[in-house]
């Protein structure tokens, strides 16, 4: 893994909390300013993967609406697919 190297300029009462947090989990403030930066970034992106998610449900539910979205049994899709028979399923009782 390569790091980077950058100066972090805090105001006193955020180099203060910072500190204070750091102190009370017994890590050292670039850890805890490191895993926050972490936390944002992959907050974002987590945001975005949802954000497409719900994009691709309101396609569907329009296309469904519309008369667009038809099914088809599951022995023709795995054909049209080119996959084998599903293998059949077994009764647990």
């Amino acid at each position: 893994m390569r790091f980077m190297a950058m100066t972090l300029r805090l105001s006193e009462a955020d180099d203060r909390m910072l500190t204070e947090r750091a102190r009370s989990e017994n890590r050292s403030k670039q850890e805890v300013a490191r895993e926050a930066i972490h936390n944002y970034l992959t907050d974002q992106m987590r945001r975005i993967e949802d954000l497409e998610d719900e994009l691709a449900l309101a396609r569907y539910r329009l296309r469904k609406q519309l008369g667009e979205v038809t099914y088809v049994p599951q022995a023709e899709a795995r054909s049209a697919l080119g996959l084998p028979p599903a293998p059949p399923r077994s009764s647990r009782a």
